[in-house]
């Protein structure tokens, strides 16, 4: 009986080693794919004073949301009050609340403007 239990117990054992070397050989061939870093910039795309609108994009999403301004919208420009006038393309929207869904009724920017890189290929020119 003896032998058996040996002989089992070798078996067992040569199994679990088998298996732990099969599941880790099986990971190690299996390569990470990482997700590209999410951008949770909300940025001003453009801005037009004499129209009263202004073009956000959200960039996490790129999803782009145009919102009319008037005189009762609350603009602060760096933790200052400013004026839609102030407003460039490029700054960052640091908070912002809506009066109806076209409207916005305050508005927070940060930063002093820059192109926005819209993600798309430019062409080459010849």
């Amino acid at each position: 009986m003896k032998p058996f239990r040996i002989l089992l117990l070798i078996t067992t054992l040569a199994l679990t080693l088998l298996i732990t070397l099969a599941v880790t050989t099986a990971t190690a061939d299996t390569k990470k794919i990482d997700n590209p870093p999410v951008d949770p910039r909300i940025l001003v795309k453009s801005v037009d004073a004499s129209a009263g609108t202004i073009v956000i994009i959200y960039m996490r999403d790129k999803k782009v949301q145009t919102y009319k301004i008037d005189d009762a919208t609350v603009v602060k420009v760096n933790n200052s009050p400013g004026k839609i006038s102030d407003i460039k393309g490029g700054m960052e929207v640091s908070d912002s609340s809506e009066r109806d869904s076209e409207t916005l009724d305050t508005i927070s920017l940060t930063g002093s403007g820059a192109p926005i890189d819209s993600g798309s290929p430019k062409k080459k020119k010849k």
